[in-house]
């Protein structure tokens, strides 16, 4: 990663830090964006932007930013940030439907086109990877979340979009999908019993994921290594949706 410039968003904590970390340990320039404000502006070494990813205008200034900061525009982008709401569809009431949407969907595209358009202008090729999800490949029972699996399905989708138009600029867009990964915003594991018992049946692997491992597959996708992969979704779930 030595010369890139990289933005994380989510970067303040799970998967987005655990990827900052990485791109960062292996030679990127990285600044993070986060809605959440962190004393001293940075998280373990790595610097902070403050900006909720559904806000357009607070969007487009931290892209700005990012790249004043980073020393030119941004080449690597990994759309992290997200928010999981567990609740059944027959309860689910609009502003939460939106306020899942917003972030997770709205929010990928709104930075992705903000980097984007940067990239274009500059002529500069690029690789962006969006964090989907497992969810937006399978049903799940125990943890009804249509909101969440709609917002990843359409993340998904403008993916495969994104990468189909953008690859005549240099600009490659590929998505991970992560399973249960042991992150803060992880519930299955608020009953232990019924985590246990998750992770024998349904995970082939037997264990939760960490950040770290989805950080890797990240980072490997962002990298020269990747150069013949643009429109490609990676379960990162240990086997579940193999099974």
């Amino acid at each position: 990663m030595a010369g890139r410039r990289c933005l994380v968003t989510g970067g303040a904590s799970g998967i987005g830090l655990a990827t900052a970390r990485r791109l960062a340990a292996e030679g990127g320039a990285v600044v993070a964006l986060d809605r959440r404000q962190v004393p001293g502006g940075e998280v373990d070494g790595v610097s902070l932007l403050t900006a909720d990813v559904a806000d357009e205008e607070a969007v487009d200034r931290a892209v700005a930013e990012a790249a004043r900061f980073l020393g030119g525009p941004v080449d690597v982008l990994v759309n992290a940030a997200g928010v999981y709401r567990i609740q059944a569809l027959t309860e689910l009431t609009a502003a939460e439907w939106h306020e899942v949407l917003e972030t997770n969907l709205t929010g990928t595209f709104l930075v992705s086109r903000a980097v984007g358009r940067s990239l274009v202008a500059a002529r500069h090729p690029g690789a962006v990877v969006n964090l989907a999800s497992s969810a937006a490949l399978v049903g799940d029972a125990g943890e009804p979340s249509g909101h969440y699996h709609a917002s990843k399905g359409g993340v998904l989708a403008l993916s495969r979009q994104m990468a189909v138009e953008w690859a005549p600029y240099g600009i490659r867009v590929n998505a991970v999908c992560p399973g249960v990964i042991d992150t803060p915003m992880l519930r299955l594991t608020d009953d232990p019993v019924a985590a246990a018992a998750y992770l024998e049946s349904s995970v082939p692997l037997g264990r939760l994921g960490a950040a770290e491992e989805v950080a890797a597959v990240i980072a490997f996708l962002a990298s020269p290594d990747a150069a013949y992969v643009t429109g490609a979704a990676l379960p990162v779930d240990g086997g579940a949706t193999a099974i």
